[in-house]
């Protein structure tokens, strides 16, 4: 991957001045109960589109 000094200097500032993620937010990526109950969520979701499609 490119470092942010190849960019062009408009995105590399647009990079630096790119809000970082809070302590919580982190705290939620790194949890695997979190990551679970997210994993289950995006499954039925993806069922519900399937089981759609398949009905017409």
């Amino acid at each position: 991957m490119k470092e942010i000094a190849e960019f062009d200097a408009g995105i590399a500032q647009r990079i630096a001045a790119a809000p970082l993620p809070t302590k919580k937010t982190l705290r939620g990526r790194k949890n695997v109960f979190v990551q679970l109950f997210r994993l289950i969520g995006i499954n039925i979701r993806m069922l519900k589109v399937i089981a759609a499609s398949h009905h017409r």
